[in-house]
């Protein structure tokens, strides 16, 4: 029996793929239905496109541009060369459930994790339950990380953002650089955007700065937030049975602070590993490790950045070359990025130093 605490979608994905190849498997969600509370802006690259076949049923919109804003206001344009989905994040969770069920897998809701002891599941006013492995995909304050000692130091930064009625570029996503924050206008359509930022503190102020950066007239439909764990190279993502997947293990991109793609990849590679007998970090550290790594480091030397730091990015970066470079590699992957930025425009590298 393997037991996944968590539907979103790395934990639903990962328990349709297990069920798929004839293992008995349990979902545990400890709210009573998939896909709620909303915490995420829901904007994925091509890459699903490997792991989920993508439906019209929970696509809100596809993007074709991105404008990238310094603290000044300075615009850098680019054109995306691959699809960029602005998803419906409760259909989409659903959908990856209802594969999970289909292919055979369990689903129980309102059942609350609490704790995991000799292949036993606590649950809060739940009958217990025997197990023989057990998945931790139950977000960035993961409990099953707890109980097993590998939540360790994990820091975090806290994302708040509304769906407001605002006029806008449906072909267009819009991400706002500061050393404060990063914010960003996802659209939906022509007149309905996701419009947040992330920040380490205080993103309340931060988020009311930003709306009166961007000056636009809006009304607010509603408001989402949640904590984003920052990716950590010491974190463990398994020990002895019980073994971490997506934001319970800290897989998030630092640069932009997504992690739906990496969740699912690293799903994958957790089910090769419990079919086959294989090491799961070996696995998913061959796949997203690399990038995880680069992005993190992207974020520490952005996290030194002054406001003039941005503006002499952003003049290297109109080389044309360098643009070129930037509208043709997934984000997903910016190792790729990085390397070939650097040739192109080896002034790049003087930023290198705010690492150390």
């Amino acid at each position: 029996m393997i037991s996944i605490i968590g539907a979103g979608p790395a934990g639903c994905y990962l328990g349709y793929l297990l069920a798929k190849h004839g293992k008995e498997v349990n979902i545990y969600e400890e709210h009573s239905e998939v896909g709620k509370p909303v915490q995420c802006t829901g904007i994925v690259t091509s890459s699903i496109d490997k792991l989920i076949k993508m439906k019209k049923e929970f696509i809100v919109n596809e993007v074709k541009k991105v404008n990238v804003y310094s603290p000044s206001n300075k615009i850098l344009n680019f054109k995306l060369r691959k699809k960029n989905y602005v998803i419906d994040r409760e259909k989409f969770d659903k959908y990856i459930c209802k594969k999970a069920v289909e292919a055979g897998a369990n689903i129980y809701f309102n059942h609350k994790f609490v704790d995991y002891k000799q292949n036993r599941i606590y649950f809060d006013k739940r009958k217990n339950r025997e197990t023989d492995i057990l998945i931790g995909a139950d977000g960035p304050s993961s409990k099953v990380a707890k109980c097993k000692n590998m939540f360790n130091n994990r820091k975090f930064v806290i994302g708040l953002q509304a769906r407001l009625k605002i006029k806008c570029d449906r072909n267009t996503v819009e991400f706002f650089l500061d050393k404060d924050y990063f914010g960003w206008i996802v659209p939906e359509s022509n007149d309905i955007a996701r419009v947040g930022v992330v920040a380490k503190r205080n993103v309340k102020d931060f988020f009311e700065k930003f709306l009166k950066r961007i000056n636009r007239k809006y009304r607010t439909i509603n408001y989402q937030s949640g904590l984003i764990p920052i990716y950590n190279l010491m974190t463990k993502t398994s020990k002895d049975d019980v073994f971490l997947v997506g934001d319970a293990a800290c897989m998030v991109k630092a640069t932009t602070y997504g992690g739906i793609i990496q969740g699912l990849i690293a799903a994958r590679e957790l089910s090769k590993a419990l079919l086959q007998y294989r090491s799961y970090e070996r696995l998913w550290k061959k796949k997203i490790g690399k990038e995880l790594k680069y992005s993190l480091m992207i974020r520490k030397i952005m996290d030194k950045f002054s406001n003039e730091d941005y503006d002499e990015l952003f003049s290297l970066i109109t080389n044309k070359d360098v643009k070129k470079i930037i509208e043709s590699i997934d984000r997903d992957y910016p190792s790729k990025i990085i390397m070939k930025m650097a040739i192109k425009q080896p002034k790049l590298l003087k930023f290198a130093k705010k690492l150390y």
